[in-house]
């Protein structure tokens, strides 16, 4: 069952320790969720107003300095989502195209920054492409579904976590 409500997105960048990643508020009339996935990466951070299919929420907690803190998390419906960030670029008056996108995996130093997957789906396409080592980035690591799947087909596929490099290595 999935609720459909009016309110207010407000896309940021947010500095991990594995790099930024863009997370978002959605302010509706019945309270405000977070919402993270990596379809945001598709939206410029600022307010976006519009209809929002809410597919599920979910309580999530963290610890931090010796306390607690819980809020609620937004599973939207991902595909309404891309289309509305689609419209809403094609909409935009910006007709210059900024060439220094912050999540290009090759800086101007030409050094690789390493992949992170972001969906179990990536680390399955990671897995087939047998990669020696994958990285999990935030977003798979926010949502514990996903990332149970994603430790347990690289389990299956013979990869062991090595906790020094907070990498899966292929043995």
């Amino acid at each position: 069952m999935s609720i459909n409500l009016s309110g207010t997105l407000t896309v940021q960048v947010i500095q991990g320790r594995r790099g930024p990643f863009k997370t978002a508020k959605l302010a509706t009339s019945i309270g405000t969720f977070d919402v993270k996935n990596p379809i945001l990466k598709q939206f410029e951070p600022g307010e976006y107003q519009g209809n929002f299919i809410i597919e599920q929420l979910k309580v999530k907690a963290y610890e931090w300095g010796g306390g607690a803190t819980s809020y609620l998390d937004a599973a939207l419906d991902w595909q309404h989502l891309a289309e509305f960030a689609q419209e809403f670029s094609s909409e935009s008056d910006s007709p210059q195209d900024d060439p220094s996108d912050p999540f290009d995996p090759v800086p101007e130093n030409g050094i690789r920054l390493p992949e992170y997957a972001e969906t179990a789906d990536q680390v399955g396409e990671m897995i087939a492409q047998n990669r020696e080592h994958i990285s999990l980035g935030e977003y798979i690591l926010s949502d514990r579904d996903e990332l149970n799947i994603a430790r347990s087909m690289m389990k299956e596929a013979g990869y062991s976590y090595r906790p020094q490099s907070q990498t899966w290595c292929l043995q």
